[in-house]
């Protein structure tokens, strides 16, 4: 269908209720505004904001997104009024997609690609809200949901909504509106409704709807007493407000408005927030070191015993930008780490959320003790477009002499500085021929001794960056095959560009007496120059199953042991080494109707929707419920 000159200049405003900072799609029609902005400590320089002009943003604790609602309807003209949430939006496309039992759309991030899929721009939104009376979401049957009978049990199976609150509300609009008794008697007994307080309505229906409703709400709120109830209770204005609109429809409809309503689908971006940008660090140049870690929240107790090794033995003349590429790390645990660093006031400790690099690469290791996290490396010239040459430092060591030395290397034109592999090369020579056939048939190494260990690396991100862009590094890793991973693509793509560091500077631990099963098999003088880097090792790297967290008998161990003990997760560490386990976070029964309830988040992330954990959730709750 071409749009017609009109309907390219529609008065389409489409506001996006947003709490938190979010990703918002780019658009005419599209206005972001922060909801609640009255009490906010921080206003967004990039939205709307609904305590500005006519409006209740001191009611945002009671009617959620509807502060949203009464500023556009006070304050905005338009032929077309629509909201959304800062993670859901209405699916613009004509092209159905795959949703979970709560009719919902589910997605990962807002960029590009997503808004392209779903059609959130100003052609796709004209193309599909002209010739509409009324847009909602799909109706969805609480059957499906959860096994409900209607929607009032729908209603009463949430702990923080009470029945009376309901039948108030039911109360206040018969006496108020007795012709639409009827109507929410069908409605409330029913087992359909449209979710989400999402909407568009033509600019008459929408005044009709706000002239409607906020009388109803305004009554429950000053015959309600709020004084007692927990946060999300008293969210039950923009509950109430759900059920409200599905009612006011059944009533226009059954009494001849005979409007044309469309339902879309609803998308539920289970990562709004964002894009994190890393800015420099502004220090005076040469006297930065950049350290680059990767890990996830599992691993942090061994990431604050490396990072820390590594500021004890830094030297206080430089500054270092301690970055932490990961996915997962609890906000609690990056504050945990802030505070235990803070005491090296030479030191700045980042995070970055690899996340939206990663999406859409099937990353997988052949090692069980290699995690994901090892590809995190391949992102960094990318993430860091400020630096040219950097530090990346595996977990699982311990820095025993000052890393300003390694940083200081001269790289010249070469790509990268690393240690010779000494247990890669080692296998080269034995008799069996696997290594040295695993090279010529996957790796096509010209010279596979000069394979070098990737735990400990000086990079050139200027000479990484003309080797490959992120996505060809990933997608690289994506391919099959590898025995070590990253490791191995790194040797294969930068062979000939390799400056060659001294042992000291990468020395693995004999694990599973790998010296004399193993490395006794390298080159003699590489054998030699290895042993001779176990007296005074710089870095000691645990590469390999046996850890020092999990035998503290391993090689090496007391000396990791007497950074780790000086750490907050100590008693952490050993507790998993005796065997006790970490105790599950609780569980929490949700229901998906307010947008931005507190609990929401916690739930989302343990037990994203139509995931499996959702499943089991759901499970629970019914047998709690006494349902089967």
């Amino acid at each position: 269908m071409v749009l017609t000159a009109e309907q390219h200049h529609s008065n389409i405003r489409i506001f996006v209720s947003a709490h938190k900072q979010a990703t918002f799609p780019k658009g005419e029609s599209i206005l972001p505004m922060q909801v609640g902005a009255a009490h906010a400590t921080t206003r967004f320089p990039n939205t709307l904001h609904d305590d500005e002009g006519e409006n209740i943003s001191a009611e945002n604790p009671r009617y959620c997104e509807l502060t949203a609602q009464y500023w556009a309807w006070k304050n905005e003209d338009a032929d077309y009024y629509g909201f959304c949430h800062y993670r859901r939006y209405f699916d613009f496309t004509d092209t159905p997609h795959k949703e979970n039992d709560y009719g919902e759309i589910i997605d990962s991030y807002i960029d590009s690609r997503t808004i392209a899929e779903y059609g959130i721009n100003d052609k796709a939104i004209a193309h599909a809200v002209d010739g509409w009376d009324i847009i909602t979401t799909p109706l969805n049957d609480v059957r499906r949901i959860g096994g409900f009978s209607n929607l009032k049990q729908h209603w009463d199976a949430d702990e923080h909504l009470r029945l009376n609150d309901l039948r108030h509300m039911y109360d206040i609009l018969c006496e108020r509106h007795p012709d639409y008794k009827m109507d929410a008697d069908a409605v409330l007994n029913g087992r359909t409704a449209a979710f989400c307080n999402m909407f568009i309505m033509r600019k008459e229906i929408f005044f009709e709807y706000n002239e409607w409703l906020f009388p109803l709400l305004d009554e429950f709120a000053m015959t309600t007493d709020f004084s007692k109830m927990d946060m999300q209770t008293t969210r039950t204005v923009g509950h109430l407000s759900e059920r409200l609109l599905n009612i006011f429809i059944a009533h226009k409809q059954r009494t001849g408005a005979d409007w044309k309503i469309k339902r879309l689908q609803c998308v539920h971006f289970l990562h709004p927030e964002p894009n994190a940008i890393l800015e420099p660090v502004g220090q005076e140049r040469g006297r930065v070191v950049p350290v680059v870690f990767a890990a996830d929240n599992n691993y942090v107790p061994m990431l604050t015993t490396t990072i820390y090794s590594m500021l004890k033995n830094a030297s206080t003349n430089r500054m270092y930008d301690v970055i932490v590429l990961e996915r997962n790390i609890t906000d609690e645990n990056k504050r945990y780490m802030r505070q235990f660093f803070a005491r090296f006031s030479n030191a700045l400790i980042r995070f970055f959320d690899v996340n939206r690099y990663l999406a859409g690469f099937n990353l997988t290791t052949s090692n069980a003790h290699i995690s994901i996290e090892t590809y995190y490396r391949f992102i960094i010239q990318e993430a860091l477009p400020f630096y040219s040459k950097l530090l990346y430092l595996d977990c699982d060591l311990v820095v025993n002499g000052d890393i300003t030395e390694l940083f200081d290397t001269e790289l010249g034109s070469n790509a990268i500085a690393a240690v010779p592999d000494i247990d890669f090369i080692g296998n080269l020579n034995m008799k069996n021929g696997e290594r040295a056939e695993y090279v010529h048939k996957q790796l096509h190494m010209r010279d596979a001794y000069g394979y070098f260990q990737a735990g400990v690396l000086v990079m050139n991100l200027d000479r990484m960056r003309k080797i490959h862009t992120v996505h060809e590094w990933l997608e690289i890793a994506s391919r099959p095959g590898y025995i070590y991973n990253d490791q191995d693509i790194l040797n294969v793509e930068c062979e000939g560009l390799v400056t060659y560091l001294d042992y000291s500077w990468n020395v693995m631990h004999n694990c599973a007496g790998r010296i004399a099963g193993v490395f006794d098999f390298a080159p003699a003088s590489m054998y030699k120059a290895y042993m001779q880097s176990r007296n005074t090792p710089k870095i000691v790297h645990y590469a390999g199953f046996d850890k020092p967290w999990e035998n503290p008998w391993c090689d090496f161990a007391p000396l990791y042991w007497s950074y780790a003990c000086e750490t907050p997760f100590a008693a952490q560490m050993v507790a998993a080494m005796s065997g006790v386990e970490r105790p599950a976070p609780p569980e929490h029964h949700e229901r998906a109707i307010a947008e931005d309830s507190p609990m929401r988040k916690y739930v989302d992330v343990l037990a994203p929707v139509g995931s499996k954990q959702r499943e089991l959730l759901k499970v629970i709750a019914r047998k709690a419920q006494g349902k089967r």
